[in-house]
């Protein structure tokens, strides 16, 4: 007999920059999800992560690529 095995993680373990990481990721999905849906435009997005400290605007930039493309 087969056993399910599930992955269970508990976010609030996690350390804080790794939770920050997963919020921009929880973003950047967000984003791409609404360019799918024809809700926003990319102008607009790429206007919110420019409005985004320095520090972040790569990364997001890099994610948000990403989950479009896999969308």
């Amino acid at each position: 007999m087969l056993k399910h095995h599930s992955m269970n993680y508990n976010l609030c373990l996690l350390p804080r920059n790794e939770k920050y990481q997963i919020q921009l990721d929880y973003e950047a999905s967000y984003w791409a999800y609404q360019i799918k849906k024809g809700k926003t435009s990319r102008d607009v997005i790429y206007g919110n992560i420019l409005a985004r400290p320095s520090a972040e605007q790569d990364y997001l930039k890099q994610q948000f690529e990403k989950y479009l493309a896999v969308m």
